[in-house]
């Protein structure tokens, strides 16, 4: 007889550590699948619940993450690492693909949470690869506003806005991003994937995961037209905050990214700002853009090709050639800048129309200053969307990178042997769907690679 009160403690230590240790030495057999190429885990029956073994835990991160009141939940999360996979379910179109995995995603998150009222906010869907949102991510956004709506009758949805967010509410983000399905996870995509994460803001963690794959053709990848104007690319902190807590990299019962949660203020700013400004209201989109500047991280890319457009759409030239000096600059410092030259279709010949000529010789223009204060050497890099043969798409990127070399070397006279030309084809994708338009426009990219000198 444990007579004793500690006794009876200690003896009932002893035996959950024992629990414990059992069940996580039972967890760490197997990971969650990659973010690239999830890796199919068979499947008992239609539409199943699979939730696969944890992994060993990531190493805490060292970045302080914003302070939030503690919660208890009443029911208890996954263990971390747990997250739901259907990657051996059928292809299928991208609406019903959306409506089988956030049906999926409501019911692991009401096990969690139990079916108390919630606020939920959507910070809007995103390519993985590019940052871009597209005419699918938009729609996929909407539908599952609309499924909340109608089959979690306990939670309400709210706009993206820092009001909304001050009250902690579920928050849902998810990414939509071409993949190929070969084993080896390359070739030309043949697929679109879906990641869904739900996160209560309550705890910053994560309370559910969900994994699909749609149809290429039943996915719309042209960009929006905030992101089809953007002069630039690269991936940003804050892009890659959302992706690692979107995807496998945090896992159900782990935190959000500790960057992301403490830029969500400026993402609801940016949310307010692109739509004013693909409602043509460019005066409220550039006070907004520069609002937004004063808490978004230093290289967000939304806020500065923001307020480079909305300068250029409300005719002050003079203020977005300095926007884009800042984004030459970041992109030069960073060793690697890609700007969205747009040639003809299979020449080297710019677009006619006069907007994207006079913006290219700026672009140009603030590159050749740069490079010539700093005394760069700088590689031209031609990309080329996916279609022929590779060995022209190398030769139409080699030319036109040559192009853009020679319109440097003329902004910048005396320094045209710092500047050389490649084309690497498109060995270097982004989106590789090889439409040759607006939908992998940044397949077709020119890059400025900060060299060393010969």
């Amino acid at each position: 007889m444990l007579r004793s009160p500690c006794v009876r403690f200690a003896f009932c230590l002893s035996v959950g550590l024992f629990v414990e240790l059992l069940v996580g030495c039972a967890a760490t057999d197997q990971d969650a699948a990659p973010p690239d190429r999830a890796a199919a885990a068979p499947q008992r029956a239609a539409l199943p619940v699979v939730t696969p073994p944890v992994s060993a835990p990531t190493a805490p991160s060292t970045t302080p993450a914003p302070p939030a009141p503690p919660v208890a939940l009443p029911a208890p999360l996954p263990p971390p690492g747990a997250v739901s996979a259907t990657a051996a379910l059928p292809l299928a179109a991208i609406d019903a693909v959306v409506e089988r995995a956030a049906a999926r995603l409501f019911q692991d998150a009401l096990r969690s949470l139990g079916d108390a009222p919630r606020d939920v906010v959507i910070d809007p869907l995103i390519d993985a690869n590019t940052g871009q949102q597209t005419l699918a991510t938009v729609a996929v956004g909407a539908q599952l506003a609309q499924s909340i709506r109608q089959k979690v009758k306990t939670w309400t949805v709210r706009p993206l806005n820092r009001n909304h967010l001050a009250s902690s509410p579920l928050l849902l983000i998810g990414t939509l991003t071409p993949v190929a399905l070969n084993e080896a996870g390359n070739g030309p995509p043949d697929a679109f994937r879906l990641w869904l994460t739900l996160v209560d803001l309550r705890s910053n963690l994560i309370v559910a995961k969900r994994l699909d794959r749609a149809t290429l053709a039943s996915v719309n990848a042209e960009p929006t037209p905030f992101f089809r104007d953007s002069p630039t690319w690269h991936q940003d902190r804050t892009v890659a905050a959302y992706v690692k807590s979107c995807q496998v990299a945090a896992r159900v019962g782990e935190r959000i990214d500790p960057l992301y949660r403490w830029r969500l203020p400026a993402a609801a700013l940016l949310t307010e700002a692109i739509g004013a400004y693909q409602d043509k209201q460019f005066a409220s989109a550039r006070r907004l853009f520069v609002q937004a500047s004063e808490i978004a991280d230093p290289d967000d890319l939304r806020v500065l090709s923001g307020r480079f457009l909305s300068s250029w759409k409300l005719g002050r030239k003079d203020e977005a050639a300095q926007e884009m000096k800042r984004i030459v600059a970041l992109g030069l410092a960073a060793k690697s800048l890609s700007l969205k030259v747009q040639f003809q279709p299979g020449s080297t010949t710019l677009l006619p129309a006069a907007e994207p000529r006079e913006q290219h010789r700026l672009w140009v223009r603030e590159v050749a200053r740069e490079a010539s204060a700093s005394k760069a050497c700088v590689r031209v890099v031609g990309h080329a969307s996916r279609g022929g043969s590779g060995s022209a798409a190398v030769d139409l990127s080699q030319r036109r990178a040559a192009t853009v070399r020679w319109l440097l070397a003329r902004a910048a006279p005396g320094n045209d042997a710092r500047f050389t030309a490649q084309g690497v084809g498109w060995r270097d994708n982004l989106i590789g769907l090889g439409h040759d338009d607006q939908r992998d426009a940044l397949d077709r990219r020119i890059e400025f690679r900060v060299v060393d000198c010969p």
